[in-house]
């Protein structure tokens, strides 16, 4: 029990971290500033991030976890080097030859930084070092975090560029700890680990990567169709939204193990019930947050008028990002990641069909609509996916088109 409320206190307080500090910053860095943080972090950052892992954090649980080989942990000990070529290769290309602009260098910083709080987290949940893993998880937040204590403390001025500065020497921190550790690690037959891990783990590359992709398009598709600024709103919204999330990630860190071990049947009713409730609360918090967060965001004051549907459509994503991220596990667990790949195929092609016919008729509501309708079918596909090795997720399938459609019918009439 003891160490329950413990995790929940750490917990809060990382998660109270990662909200609350881009919402602070949107009202300290200037509307395009904060777009292009958006844009690099939570846009093009996550999804290079996704192309840089190679799907190896997925493949750890699945081979210490699930097939129990523990034989290949040293071949996990040379991916924080391939990571590390990303980095150094960045700092090269941008400062010799500037071939790109601040943006982009910031996104492979950034996602430099989470590949590696990503692939070491996961280390740590699979072997139930759930405190460190959450610290760790929240490492970038927790950086942003001394940087708006340092603006108001008068030490910081509040600009990009100081805050990719910070973002360089805490990568350094994850290139010296890659070399260490491969360093310290036997090195009999650690490249032919390495290469069996990649082969399982290229099939979780292509499914995560069309999850990142789906989870970040909201910020790349309208900086290229709309500007940073629109950019920023979305993120935005899209982070205060995520407060439920948090939920998510309390049962997903608390019960790592248990969504590699349980039942389909056992997990299959207990998602259909956590995917109304995140359902109900995000009404709830939607229709409370007017009353609460003028006090703190002069942003939201500013822009809240003209975005009120568009926020109601990102809150209800959230119950199809929670549902497609739990279903991942499942769906990786039981080695379907190549069946669903085909299908995130077809969805893919299908959302680039739409996007182009649609290009000029394109607002930020309608974006953020198609893409929230997309992130509904992807998690049709998962079902589909599990369906051919005969595991049916019949409640939850029920239970998110229930939330879809409801969604739905809200929508016309707060619009």
């Amino acid at each position: 029990m003891r160490k329950n409320l413990i995790f929940l206190f750490s917990f809060s307080l990382v998660k109270g971290i990662v909200f609350l500090a881009p919402l602070l910053l949107a009202d300290i860095l200037t509307g395009k500033d904060f777009g292009v943080l958006e844009y690099s972090l939570a846009g093009i950052g996550m999804l290079l991030n996704a192309v840089m892992n190679l799907g190896v954090q997925g493949a750890y649980p699945y081979f210490i976890i699930r097939k129990k080989m523990a034989k290949l942990k040293n071949g996990f000990s040379l991916h924080p080097l391939w990571l590390t070529l990303f980095f150094i290769g960045n700092q090269i290309i941008y400062f010799s030859f500037k071939r790109y602009g601040l943006e982009i260098y910031l996104a492979i910083n950034i996602s430099y930084i989470i590949a590696n709080q990503m692939f070491f987290s996961t280390k740590l949940k699979s072997h139930s070092n759930i405190f460190r893993a959450v610290f760790l998880d929240a490492g970038i937040y927790i950086l942003l975090l001394f940087f708006i204590i340092g603006y108001y403390l008068k030490f910081i001025t509040p600009s990009i560029s100081n805050i990719s500065v910070s973002l360089f020497f805490y990568g350094c921190i994850f290139v010296v700890n890659a070399f260490y550790r491969f360093i310290r690690e036997s090195k009999k037959t650690i490249f032919n680990h390495y290469k069996k891990i990649l082969k399982f783990s290229i099939h979780l590359l292509i499914s995560s990567l069309f999850l990142f992709l789906l989870t970040v398009s909201g910020r790349i598709l309208s900086k290229h169709f709309f500007g940073y600024e629109a950019t920023g709103i979305y993120g935005f919204y899209f982070r205060l939204s995520a407060i439920v999330v948090m939920i998510y990630q309390v049962i997903s860190i608390r019960y790592f193990k248990e969504l590699y071990t349980k039942k389909p049947k056992i997990l299959d009713y207990y998602f259909s019930l956590f995917y109304f409730f995140i359902f109900v609360l995000s009404i709830i918090i939607y229709f409370i947050y007017p009353y609460l967060v003028p006090s703190f965001s002069e942003y939201f004051v500013n822009t809240y008028p003209n975005n009120k549907a568009l926020f109601f459509v990102i809150f209800c994503q959230m119950t199809f990002w929670i549902a497609s991220a739990l279903q991942s596990n499942i769906v990786d667990r039981e080695g379907l990641s190549k069946v669903n790949n085909l299908y995130f195929l077809g969805l893919f092609i299908l959302s680039i069909v739409v996007l182009y016919l649609y290009r000029d008729y394109l607002t930020l509501l309608s974006l953020t609509f198609i893409l929230y309708s997309l992130f509904f079918m992807a998690n049709i596909t998962q079902f589909l996916a599990l369906r051919t090795k005969k595991i049916i997720f019949k409640k939850s399938l029920l239970s998110l088109t229930f939330v879809y459609i409801t969604s739905c019918l809200m929508l016309i009439l707060i619009s």
